[in-house]
């Protein structure tokens, strides 16, 4: 009877164990399934959900300081696995997964759960090429070639298709006069680059130039450096002790398409001089070209110097006093405008062309 009894009791037990077995087998395999999958979206705030794509984001070496993102789903207990602490550096706190770049290169970030949760992230750190700009010289006079280089951040070999992922263009400007240049210029299917340039700066101030990186219309890398242009020879670029005879000279202005400054330097009876004029890089009406010269050559001796100090718009013989100021004279040149300064006389002088119908103009200098 006793026995009976027993295995009745246990055959009960066993069906009693069994089904607590199976509930909470059910149970625990109920609260599996309620767990959402791990996700990440970015933590921006415009009232929508940003969330990570294909599983991998991009950040910008070194520009970008950090990314921020968020985490859900999982059971909510979070370990943080990081394939390269020296390329990333990882926090997070409060829900949010903070990404700091170190250094180029691909990285993996593992989020996994207490429940084996997990989700794999591939961090895409890319060298941005970061400008940096640098002049031969710093400081020089006015006609001096001034020449700059730009650099990157990147101390590899760096293609031109390595800067149009980065950069739609680069420009190189002069805030004196607001002027650009095009250092890089990116098409859809073609792009022109220069990494040296050069230019003549023909006015005495600090001048302060940048290179500026544009992406998507918005400026992400800039360099600044200044140079120091002076006017302390005798004439332009000139000591008069240094001229020589018979040299011409084309000076670069890679802010102007229509023209550009030309010097000649003689020796005559042991007088040195010059003469400024200018040339024109592409053909255009004649007549506008001759009549716009000079006015820019009378404007540019004016800006360096003062207002005349003789003109034939005014009540005396401006003819007489080139005759005597000038030793060295140019046949058929009528005087229009006389400079003197502490070391040099300077003159426009007017050169009618019978074959051209035009007049032609230019600066002439000797010293005092």
């Amino acid at each position: 009877m006793y026995n009976r009894t027993l295995k009745n009791r246990m055959k009960i037990f066993g069906v009693l164990f069994l089904f607590t077995t199976c509930f909470l087998f059910f149970s625990c395999g109920k609260d599996d399934d309620d767990y959402q999958p791990i996700q990440l979206q970015y933590a921006i705030l415009n009232d929508k959900p940003n969330p990570v794509t294909n599983n991998q984001v991009s950040l910008n070496f070194p520009s970008e300081t950090k990314n921020e993102l968020i985490i859900f789903g999982g059971d909510g207990k979070y370990a943080i696995n990081n394939s390269d602490n020296t390329k990333l550096s990882i926090s997070y706190a409060d829900g949010y997964l903070t990404l700091t770049p170190l250094a180029a290169g691909n990285v993996t970030v593992k989020i996994t759960d207490s429940h084996n949760n997990f989700y794999t992230l591939t961090v895409q750190i890319i060298n941005q090429l970061e400008l940096n700009m640098s002049a031969k010289k710093e400081a020089g006079n006015i006609f001096d070639l001034m020449v700059f280089n730009l650099n990157t951040s990147y101390e590899g070999r760096i293609t031109l298709l390595d800067l149009t992922e980065t950069y739609d263009s680069i420009v190189w400007l002069c805030t004196n006069t607001s002027q650009r240049f095009r250092v890089l210029e990116s098409q859809e299917n073609s792009g022109s680059f220069t990494w040296q340039w050069s230019n003549c700066f023909f006015l005495p101030a600090v001048y302060e130039t940048c290179v500026l990186g544009y992406k998507d219309s918005q400026i992400i890398s800039s360099d600044t450096v200044y140079v120091d242009i002076a006017n302390d020879k005798d004439f332009l670029g000139f000591k008069w002790e240094d001229v020589e005879s018979k040299v011409s000279t084309g000076y670069e202005n890679i802010f102007s398409d229509e023209y550009y400054f030309v010097t000649h330097e003689n020796v005559t009876n042991n007088i040195p001089s010059i003469s400024l004029f200018l040339s024109k890089n592409y053909i255009e009406n004649e007549a506008a070209f001759f009549s716009k010269s000079r006015k820019i050559l009378f404007d540019y001796i004016c800006s360096l110097y003062f207002s005349p100090t003789y003109s034939s718009d005014e009540d005396n013989s401006i003819l007489d006093i080139y005759n005597d100021l000038f030793r060295n004279k140019k046949e058929a040149a009528v005087p229009e405008s006389i400079w003197v300064t502490s070391k040099s006389n300077i003159v426009l002088l007017e050169e009618y062309d019978g074959i051209s119908g035009y007049s032609n103009y230019e600066i002439y200098a000797e010293p005092k």
